[in-house]
């Protein structure tokens, strides 16, 4: 019997729990209802009770959409807290 194959692409995605990483930010649903958008602070990579929360969402298809604008122009965030 084989496996069924995921949806997922195989990019460098990890689930854990009820975080999602594709980088060095990252997506945690607080509820049903609310996300954050966090930036990953340890060496290793791992979400962490210390990581900064940048944003927070209703809507989980804005906070995966703001996670990956992040993620692909890592500045963008920077830029915006000045």
């Amino acid at each position: 019997m084989s496996k069924p194959k995921s949806s997922q692409s195989p990019v460098a995605s990890r689930t854990m729990g009820n975080t999602t990483r594709e980088g060095h930010y990252y997506v945690q649903s607080l509820t049903e209802q609310i996300f954050v958008v966090r930036k990953c602070q340890s060496a290793e990579g791992k979400p962490g009770s210390d990581d900064s929360i940048v944003r927070s969402f209703t809507m989980r298809h804005d906070a995966y959409s703001y996670m990956s604008s992040l993620n692909d122009n890592p500045d963008r965030q920077d830029n915006s807290l000045a």
